[in-house]
């Protein structure tokens, strides 16, 4: 098996800490892994992307456009703004929640996104897992309920290899309400 994915948000919504899970979770399975990180503005809410490659064979991890699987999209306009990244057929978890930009109008903020990514043939499952985060009392948990709705679609499926990548990566912070946000975003998911 190889394959490859891109994370997409903006700053602060743990798209690096969720990336270092994933790659984790590739490697506790055998596979190679290639990952790269840009995160320019990160600090002031600006894009960041992240692309992973695995494999039993891994080179470069920068993606060229048009060959990501997966697309892990923590906000909406990032979606889109990474779009043609994804393979055609690809598939797209999307976080449906909106952080307009400094300085952009939320009424030039581009509507009705899942349509728009359903256009260009892709598989999109909406999840708002800010919501949900929320509900369980802790934004920052955010990035782990995606990882749990993330962890039903991919071929990696184990719920224990995944929680055992979680816990390495958090070291120990705040396990519990960080499992059952990974647990929320898998029933969701699987719900749908």
């Amino acid at each position: 098996m190889r394959g490859s994915l891109i994370l997409c948000g903006v700053g602060g919504m743990g798209i690096l800490k969720a990336s270092e899970i994933i790659a984790e979770v590739l490697l506790q399975s055998g596979f190679l892994v290639r990952q790269s990180e840009v995160h320019g503005m990160a600090q002031r809410g600006g894009s960041v992307v992240t692309h992973l490659r695995f494999g039993n064979e891994a080179y470069a991890p920068l993606l060229a456009r048009g060959e990501a699987d997966f697309m892990l999209a923590f906000e909406e306009m990032e979606a889109l703004r990474y779009l043609p990244y994804l393979k055609k057929g690809g598939t797209v978890l999307l976080n449906t929640v909106r952080m307009c930009p400094p300085g952009i109008e939320m009424k030039r903020y581009p509507q009705a996104t899942v349509d728009i990514l359903k256009t260009h043939g892709f598989t999109v499952i909406p999840l708002n897992a800010t919501e949900i985060s929320l509900q369980i009392g802790d934004i920052r948990t955010t990035n782990i309920v995606l990882l749990g709705g993330f962890s039903t679609i991919f071929p990696i499926n184990d719920p224990d290899i995944w929680k055992k990548a979680i816990e390495k990566a958090l070291a120990g912070k705040n396990l519990p309400k960080n499992f059952l946000a990974f647990e929320e975003g898998r029933r969701c998911v699987e719900s749908l």
